[in-house]
């Protein structure tokens, strides 16, 4: 039994946001209207099984990026960082923060875009 829509639901049940068993299919990708989060997700399968991975916005600056498996198995997935952490007494830090800050956003950017989740 697939538990996809059940995992997902539980994740957003204060949202009130979920998915419907009709849309658990492979090669679907929808964005889901919800007034607190812009949510896009896909449905796709790999060595371990179909899942479905999103990507998702709130209203309050949170970013979300999860796989979930069809045996309700979640995967935390790398998100945009906001922002760069350095230290301001390490010659150089700030520099190399910015080259690693940008460096993991455009990876993250390009396979989100890549999946069509932003």
């Amino acid at each position: 039994m697939c538990k996809i829509r059940e995992t997902f639901s539980k994740r957003f049940a204060t949202s009130r946001i979920t998915i419907e068993e009709t849309d658990i299919f492979i090669g679907n990708k929808k964005e889901i209207p919800a007034k607190e989060w812009k949510l896009k997700f896909i449905i796709d399968r790999d060595e371990r099984g179909i899942f479905l991975e999103y990507y998702g916005t709130s209203i309050r600056d949170v970013h979300v990026h999860v796989r979930i498996y069809d045996n309700g198995n979640e995967e935390i997935l790398d998100i945009l960082k906001e922002y760069v952490a350095y230290h301001p007494n390490i010659p150089g830090d700030f520099e190399r923060a910015v080259s690693e800050f940008k460096i993991h956003n455009q990876r993250i950017l390009d396979s989100l875009r890549e999946k069509q989740l932003i």
